[in-house]
């Protein structure tokens, strides 16, 4: 009987014991959690609204919407409200949906990425329209593979201001207007523009070109639209 109880008494300890260590881990995790968010914080302030005079907005939302940091590949569990700023391609951490000025931003960092309204930020090298330079900024994922990548950019472009030569001309203030580019990469290479026709998309796929084209003509796959881009990328890489 002794025995009995000594051997119940000590499997109950270890329940006990394993419970709280399971809290003391939970607890652990949420602490690093929070202090990660606070450590990926860059203090800058910014104004909402663009300096007097100058036309349209540096968002595509304005809104601070309850979003994901990826640190490392892993999802923080912290939840924290962010948005994009498509002007200086930087994402802003707030503390209220409803606030209009920033003072944080998100650490710029290729080991740091954010979830926003179920769009993955990914701070990566890509060449620009222009240029055969690369830059880094963020990209969208849309489709992330091996084989073939396809990403997105939204930006708000700064113009100056146009002035009417004749009275048959028209003027322009200074503005921001909106800027969207769809990318590609071929396993793994940096990010290039992609020129969105069915003559470029068999190109890229090069030995599979043929069947590519069969995919989206007897889909009636609308290429111009991201949901038809990603349909064609998934397939690409079926192949």
């Amino acid at each position: 009987m002794k025995n009995n109880f000594a051997c119940s008494s000590f499997c109950l300890l270890l329940i006990v014991f394993n419970i709280l260590s399971v809290h003391s881990q939970q607890d652990m995790t949420d602490t690093r959690s929070m202090d990660a968010l606070t450590d990926l914080k860059n203090r800058r302030a910014r104004k909402a609204a663009p300096p007097k005079g100058v036309k349209g907005s540096y968002y595509f939302n304005e809104t601070f919407q309850l979003s994901t940091v990826i640190y490392f590949g892993e999802k923080l569990k912290e939840k924290t409200l962010l948005r994009y700023n498509a002007a200086n391609d930087e994402i802003e951490m707030g503390d209220s949906p409803t606030q209009k000025d920033a003072e944080s931003i998100l650490l710029k960092s290729a080991k740091v990425n954010a979830i926003i309204n179920n769009e993955e930020y990914k701070l990566l090298p890509h060449r620009l329209k222009e240029s055969n330079y690369p830059i880094i900024g963020y990209l969208i994922v849309l489709v992330d593979n091996t084989k073939y990548s396809l990403f997105l950019k939204r930006e708000k472009v700064f113009m100056k201001a146009v002035e009417a030569r004749t009275s048959l001309d028209r003027s322009f203030p200074p503005r921001f207007v909106d800027d969207v580019t769809y990318y590609f990469s071929v396993e793994g290479s940096t990010p290039l523009p992609l020129k969105v026709s069915k003559s470029n998309l068999r190109k890229i796929s090069r030995e599979n070109g043929s069947k590519v084209k069969s995919f989206i003509k007897s889909n009636n796959i609308k290429i111009k639209s991201s949901e038809g881009l990603i349909e064609t990328f998934k397939f690409m890489n079926s192949l």
